[in-house]
């Protein structure tokens, strides 16, 4: 038995910055690298990044990681890739330049296009497991195809392809520069058959999208190519928080996994059959692929959340004149309120899926630490939505894990046990994503230790946070 030390890279692509953390197959961090990246906030509804930033940022924590662990170059057996999902930019494969801003995920500036797709919508959630909504890839590649003019010449000239992010991200890393991506971002587009685990024929026409800008799909556990300049081979790419979902490794279905980051996203592991059930498919729930291989998938139901930490970028813009974030830690500490906040940042995911709703908050009293505990308490309120239509769907939860930056938060963690009933654990590692796809990367996960949780919340009688529930309720059901 080979007792020496291994090492995975795990290349974790967010919405604010990239990170590089370098991982011993025992899942301990080593070292890590971050670099901010800027955010676009054109407007509401059009919400853009820079490619080339991106990208730049990717390649610079990779160098500084490795720059510094010389001695384990040879060590380090394999790469995993997690970025944004539903992330849109459209690129040249003949060179990889880009041709048009990278459209974010929270990007819904073509959500007029999807009036004249909502007589087939039930047809597409079947094939897709998503709602017509335009938070997913496809309405952002038709707006660029006919809106920016470099794309259209692009096409004309057989020299395009309008990929999820991590495509372009791959063929800027890998030597091979090939055009591929994994199911699970894929999956996000609305164009991807979760059975067929490939580009959905039918869709492709009713979208008007042809195939030939699209990538190629793999199984997110593969040989993607090796990284330039180090050798290193980049074995899986995921979307980041289905990534997460890996973060202690297998995963089961008695646990709901909920990652806390600009969005929310509570995430259940669960066999194929449940995903064509009419409980499911009445649900206003999301399912796509956790993870793959050539042949065998793994799914997963899901309920969204778009304004996690980005109602609190919100509050930010809100009151300005108040640092809010002194008021974060204290929340738990603060007097019983009355203050609701309409928390539609983003627009409302599921189970919900409304976007006629401005955010504002209700009893306002000016208070900001307040308003700060009532922005926190929206989060959980929509998270909670979210779990009881799981619930509807499904028995058997046992347990929430929380995970990501806001997990930190403690009044989260509180308010989702007292609300839901349930332990809520939170994962000792506020890097969910990165060490999920550091073990989705790995080909040998005999030394990785598992681990357990770094807090727990038990529930409490809490009258006023259901009774605010209720209300909150009241206003958007």
């Amino acid at each position: 038995m080979n007792t020496e030390t291994r090492y995975v890279l795990a290349l974790d692509q967010g919405t604010f910055s990239s990170r590089c953390i370098l991982f011993d197959d025992r899942g301990q961090m080593i070292d890590s690298a971050q670099q901010s990246i800027d955010l676009n906030r054109i407007s509401q509804r059009k919400i853009e990044q820079d490619g080339q930033q991106i990208i730049n940022s990717v390649q610079q924590t990779l160098s500084q990681v490795l720059e510094r662990h010389v001695d384990k170059h040879q060590k380090i057996t394999s790469a995993g890739l997690a970025t944004q999902r539903s992330s849109i930019v459209a690129w040249r494969p003949s060179n990889g330049e880009i041709l048009s801003p990278v459209l974010s995920w929270q990007d819904t500036r073509a959500f007029q296009q999807l009036d004249s797709y909502q007589s087939q919508s039930n047809m597409i959630q079947a094939k897709t497991g998503l709602r017509l909504t335009a938070h997913y890839g496809v309405t952002k590649m038709r707006w660029l195809l006919e809106h920016e003019q470099c794309v259209a010449n692009a096409v004309a000239e057989h020299d395009c392809v309008i990929t999820p992010l991590a495509s372009l991200i791959l063929y800027h890393l890998c030597e091979e520069q090939c055009v591929v991506i994994d199911g699970a971002n894929a999956a996000r587009t609305l164009l991807f058959n979760l059975v067929e685990q490939d580009w959905d024929q039918q869709l492709l026409e009713l979208f008007d999208i042809d195939p030939i800008v699209l990538p190629r799909v793999l199984p997110s556990c593969h040989d993607y190519g090796t990284i330039k300049k180090c050798g290193i081979k980049i074995q899986c790419v995921n979307g980041d928080q289905t990534a997460a979902l890996y973060a202690k490794g297998h995963t089961y279905e008695s646990c709901l996994y909920v990652n806390l980051g600009t969005g929310a996203f509570v995430l259940n592991p669960v066999k194929p059959e449940l995903l064509q059930s009419q409980t499911f498919q009445e649900s206003q729930l999301l399912a796509g692929i956790a993870r793959s291989f050539d042949d065998q998938n793994e799914f997963y139901i899901e309920g969204t959340v778009n304004g996690a930490s980005a109602a609190l970028d919100w509050l930010r813009e809100y009151d300005k004149q108040n640092d809010i974030d002194q008021f974060l830690g204290n929340a738990l500490t603060s007097a019983e309120h009355d203050v609701l906040f309409i928390n539609s940042v983003g627009g409302l995911g599921s189970p919900l899926w409304r976007h006629d709703i401005e955010p504002r908050f209700i009893n306002d009293d000016g208070d900001p630490a307040n308003r700060v505990k009532a922005v926190l308490e929206s989060i959980v309120f929509l998270i909670t939505l979210n779990i009881e239509a799981i619930l509807r769907v499904r028995s058997g939860i046992r347990k929430i894990e929380i995970s990501g930056g806001l997990s930190n938060n403690d009044y989260i963690g509180q308010c989702l046990a007292d609300l839901v009933s349930l332990t809520v654990d939170k994962n000792e590692s506020s890097e969910a994503t990165a060490q999920g796809i550091a073990w989705l990367a790995l080909d040998d996960h005999s030394r990785w230790m598992s681990r357990k949780p770094g807090k727990s919340y038990d529930a409490k009688k809490n009258n006023g946070l259901h009774q605010r529930y209720r209300q909150f309720k009241a206003y958007l059901v």
